[in-house]
């Protein structure tokens, strides 16, 4: 994790909501402040095992550090680290 965002990543939650499109299941995943700030993040193939992880939310930085093998979590993991400097630059109160 990058130390420019690292202490950050403390205080924000990912939450995942379930949500069905169609004939495949999928969870929209929303960054929330600790303000209680709401922003959509993704959205990704559900599997039980991530919904159970993300739907009471988790710190991003506790959801970096996992490693399972589960091979939809370890995608979200990647896709997670890989969105978080696009993030940082495009949502406002994530730098503030």
């Amino acid at each position: 994790m990058k130390k420019k965002y690292a202490d950050i990543s403390n205080r924000i939650k990912v939450v995942g909501m379930n949500r069905m499109n169609g004939c495949q299941e999928v969870i929209d995943y929303f960054l929330i402040s600790p303000y209680g700030i709401r922003e959509y993040a993704f959205t990704r193939k559900y599997t039980r095992k991530t919904y159970d992880l993300v739907k009471g939310g988790i710190a991003i930085k506790q959801l970096l550090q996992i490693r399972s093998k589960d091979k939809a979590t370890m995608k979200l993991v990647s896709y997670l680290s890989l969105m978080m400097p696009y993030f940082m630059d495009e949502i406002e109160w994530m730098a503030a």
